[in-house]
């Protein structure tokens, strides 16, 4: 649906998954702390996500992200935990999807379920932002506390991506990016 350039979006998650580095600091963790595979995943996730935060470049640094998305994926197979998808939330014509910070997984399931815009309390023009853009739906990010302060289940809000502005219920408030 967003096509071969914005797919490769998610070639990190096909690298994470089969990279040597990753998947040795996982079986060592296991095998030398004798915990589970989940525990191991986790940790490895944090300490790799740690080092992309960490660097320089920007690019590099949204990849820890990235990281977090994969390793809860794997945790939740690897637990049998039925993983969180936009199915499980309020979604459908004219929603509007609020919360802190969105990956670009789940950009994708909340599109495939008829979700009308994103609005995000922090993050950056990152890959969920790109992905949305690219299906033509609007997308603010970094709109602070007040997002998730203020904005209800049931709330009418009036989301203009060009200008970056929300108006929440039709009132004269409202939240710039």
């Amino acid at each position: 649906k967003v096509g071969k350039q914005l797919a490769k979006i998610f070639d990190i998650h096909m690298v994470l998954t089969l990279d040597d580095d990753f998947s040795d600091a996982v079986i060592s963790i296991i095998s030398t702390q004798h915990v589970n595979a989940e525990y191991a995943v986790s940790l490895t996730s944090y300490n790799f996500s740690k080092i992309f935060a960490a660097m320089d470049d920007n690019y590099m640094k949204a990849r820890s992200a990235d990281i977090h998305d994969i390793s809860d994926r794997l945790v939740s197979i690897l637990s049998g935990r039925k993983q969180k998808s936009a199915k499980d939330f309020a979604t459908g014509a004219n929603k509007i999807i609020c919360t802190e910070d969105f990956l670009p997984s789940e950009i994708i399931q909340f599109c495939e379920n008829n979700a009308q815009g994103f609005l995000t309390a922090f993050g950056s023009d990152s890959h969920s932002a790109i992905l949305a853009k690219s299906l033509d739906i609007p997308v603010i990010v970094g709109l602070g506390w007040d997002l998730l302060n203020d904005v209800r289940t049931g709330d009418s809000l009036t989301v203009d991506g060009r200008e970056g502005t929300v108006i929440l219920n039709e009132k004269s408030e409202s939240f710039f990016s």
